[in-house]
């Protein structure tokens, strides 16, 4: 019981951060806009109608966009649905990351073990003694844990500067794009580094991984499995979108976005996952701007967007698409 309230202590401090950070996400895209324009914000947050500096009660996520009913106080313009959305969506998915991460190192096998015949948890008298809620507080210090979601977290919160930049504006700066490359290319080597057993790591039964636990034939054979899914992946979604990119002359697929595609399947790392994001996405555009389609009205619509949004789907229910939609090895 302990563990399961540091659980729900846990999202509620993850969703409180993501709301932070969806907040700053809003501010640092708008900077970047005006900065381009050859503007700058104060160091201060501060009202883009009235200039009006904001105070601290102003800046609670969630919170103080109600109270104020969308508005800012002095001048009475609206502030925008965009920022709200933007903290609310932030919590949300960075509560998803706690469990995504938890879930992929099988933190959940340690606190909700199977029910046996007479009523007990799979764990025994192991359980009621605490020693799996023991574990779970181990798994959750764990150093591989941490640095996934260190690396998950810090990548929501550049996702989402590209995803209201682009939304608004219609561009992804480059350098936001490069660096989650990068972030990208650490998580598959992390990944692939516990995977292989060269990283320790506590699993559902509290045995530690060690160096050496596969064969090096064993390893080689993943090794190589592990590539031919992300090159796989790389020609479906980024190949597809440079293609596009460079005989339409960014009618149909702009600049960014091959780039940002490179990254998505970096982090999912499968050719199915890739394929799948490719769908979602391209649903997910289709369904929000179908009144823009029936009304045959020519607008220039931003993809990146969708991508994000479609990318969040696909990476959380990577484990379920792979076992249900493409029977396939988790």
């Amino acid at each position: 019981a302990n563990i399961r309230i540091v659980l729900w202590l846990l999202c509620v401090v993850f969703f409180s951060f993501g709301a932070i950070f969806g907040s700053f996400a809003c501010c640092q895209a708008e900077r970047m806009f005006l900065k381009s324009e050859g503007k700058e914000l104060g160091r201060r947050s501060q009202c883009l109608s009235c200039g009006h500096k904001l105070e601290w009660f102003e800046l609670i996520p969630i919170l103080s966009w109600i109270f104020l009913r969308g508005a800012c106080r002095k001048c009475k313009n609206k502030i925008g649905k965009m920022e709200l959305f933007s903290e609310i969506v932030m919590g949300v998915t960075f509560s998803l990351i706690l469990w995504f991460v938890l879930k992929q190192a099988g933190f959940f096998g340690l606190i909700g073990g199977a029910k046996t015949v007479e009523g007990m948890s799979a764990g025994g008298a192991a359980g009621m003694f605490g020693v799996r809620d023991e574990l779970a507080l181990k798994l959750l210090c764990n150093p591989v844990v941490i640095l996934r979601l260190i690396i998950l977290l810090s990548s929501a919160v550049l996702f989402w500067i590209l995803f209201v930049h682009d939304f608004k504006w219609q561009s992804l700066p480059s350098w936001i794009l490069y660096v989650l490359i990068f972030l990208g290319i650490a998580y598959f080597v992390l990944n692939e580094m516990t995977s292989l057993g060269f990283i320790q790591e506590v699993g559902a039964s509290g045995v530690t991984k060690t160096v050496g636990k596969l064969a090096f034939s064993q390893q080689i054979t993943f090794l190589k499995r592990d590539l031919v899914g992300l090159f796989g992946g790389l020609l479906i979604l980024p190949g597809l979108y440079f293609v596009l990119y460079r005989f339409s002359k960014e009618k149909l697929v702009g600049g960014g976005d091959y780039l940002l595609t490179i990254s998505m399947v970096l982090f999912i790392g499968r050719f199915e996952l890739a394929l799948t994001l490719l769908c979602v996405a391209n649903l997910l555009a289709l369904f929000l701007n179908v009144r823009k389609i029936l009304r045959k009205k020519e607008t220039k619509i931003a993809f990146g967007p969708y991508l994000i949004l479609g990318f969040w789907i696909v990476l959380f229910l990577s484990q379920e698409i792979l076992r249900y939609l493409y029977i396939a090895s988790v």
